[in-house]
């Protein structure tokens, strides 16, 4: 593990507790993908980065068969307070499943947390594990630059952000191989613009 990764983990680890309370409910722009999603399903979904559970609660209350993933231990000790779901610690770039594991991939803000020079490779393995026509969806931050930033919150550690301009990740994800399917824009409470990706893994490539 580099050391930039080494830090997000211990940031994570570090600020578990509070983050689950700041983020208790699926953001308005997950739910307005979350029945076409689902409708593209044919077995079990990779909650990729599941943090505290809380997307992980949403898909196992519908009755979807997921696993969880995450890179902090202490965010996955969260995640076991809120369901029976399978939990795996792990790296995104390292996937820890065999090819065409899975029938959906839901990447909720952490592709964000990789620099853009490695995001190609983590999706890359995204779709390594996902079967051919399977939905992803990915949740970015709207902007542009990246690098270490300190957000509000109580002895928030600085953390690892990529922002991205909706062509920028719309090229990125095209060139990753998948097709777009629709694009949903939120704004959270704090004045973040979020930007969610809903795309399928092309069959050929």
């Amino acid at each position: 593990m580099d050391e930039p990764t080494r830090r997000i983990q211990a940031a994570y680890d570090r600020m578990a507790a509070d983050f689950a309370v700041r983020n208790a409910s699926m953001p308005p722009a997950y739910l307005a993908l979350a029945d076409e999603f689902r409708r593209r399903l044919a077995g079990a979904v990779l909650d990729l980065g599941c943090g505290v559970g809380r997307d992980l609660a949403y898909w196992t209350g519908q009755g979807v068969p997921t696993v969880g993933l995450d890179l902090s231990r202490s965010m996955l000790d969260h995640a076991r307070g809120v369901g029976s779901a399978p939990l795996v610690q792990g790296d995104m770039l390292r996937l820890p499943f065999v090819g065409g594991a899975f029938s959906g991939v839901w990447c909720s803000a952490s592709l964000l947390h990789l620099s853009k020079a490695l995001a190609p490779a983590a999706l890359a393995e995204m779709r390594r594990v996902l079967r051919p026509g399977g939905p992803l969806l990915v949740s970015l931050q709207e902007g542009a630059g990246e690098g270490w930033e300190h957000r509000p919150g109580p002895d928030d550690p600085a953390r690892f952000f990529a922002h991205y301009g909706s062509e920028e990740a719309a090229a990125l994800l095209a060139g990753a191989g998948f097709t777009p399917l629709r694009l949903e824009r939120d704004v959270s409470p704090v004045g973040q613009r979020w930007q969610a990706h809903l795309v399928v893994r092309q069959n050929v490539r």
